[in-house]
């Protein structure tokens, strides 16, 4: 019963603080994203230049939400399945992303992270430092792809509807409530790695007879 009571309290505390998390350093997080996100996106969209990638306010039903907005032009010839396109002159496209997905999984995956009983106290900063690890990584896969998925959207929309593509698969699996199915795979997946690397011997523990 107790141990029930404790689960229950970091579960509690992790759902606060990944709150506070995200109002009092989101902004800045989002901002600091900002240039990694454009980096990526330049990796993977090699047929399209970006002209615009900005951190903006998008009407919803009610309020506002705060956006990635990308604006690009076509800069080679893009190929989709047996069509081919040519950039043209003055051609362009926008899309957009929630900043608030960068926390979708966030939400998730601390405070489960945290309600997971911990063995040793050393457990806890490895863990959490591997979950933020974790979830950085996440985020390369998911916002640039998601664009990037938008993008080949307009293509494929235009070229040949319809077609199957293994990116608008992804896209739509993260849409479809992915990203916190993946912030439960990083809590346990934290909580798995934390409890291997603190439960490995340093090299004061280790005994034995030195190699000759």
């Amino acid at each position: 019963m107790g141990s029930c009571f404790f689960i229950v309290a970091r579960l509690l505390v992790g759902a606060v603080l990944s709150v506070y998390l995200v109002i009092a350093c989101g902004p800045s997080i989002a901002d600091a994203f900002l240039p990694v996100l454009q980096w990526a996106f330049v990796h993977l969209d090699t047929e399209d230049r970006v002209f615009a990638l900005t951190i903006g306010e998008q009407g919803v039903v009610s309020g506002n939400d705060r956006v990635y907005r990308l604006v690009v032009a076509p800069e080679k010839a893009v190929y989709v399945g047996e069509r081919i396109k040519f950039p043209q002159a003055g051609g362009w496209a926008a899309v957009s992303v929630l900043v608030a997905y960068l926390w979708q999984p966030l939400v998730i995956a601390l405070p489960l992270a945290l309600a997971w009983p911990a063995t040793r106290f050393s457990e806890w900063p490895v863990r959490l430092g591997l979950l933020a690890s974790l979830l950085a990584g996440l985020a390369l896969i998911d916002l640039p792809f998601t664009l990037w998925a938008q993008i080949w959207k307009i293509y494929i929309d235009a070229l040949a509807p319809g077609t199957l593509s293994p990116l608008l698969v992804w896209s739509s699996f993260l849409q479809s409530g992915g990203r916190l199915l993946l912030g439960l795979v990083m809590a346990s997946t934290s909580v798995y790695l934390g409890h291997r690397v603190a439960g490995m011997p340093s090299n004061r523990q280790v005994r034995g007879k030195p190699f000759s």
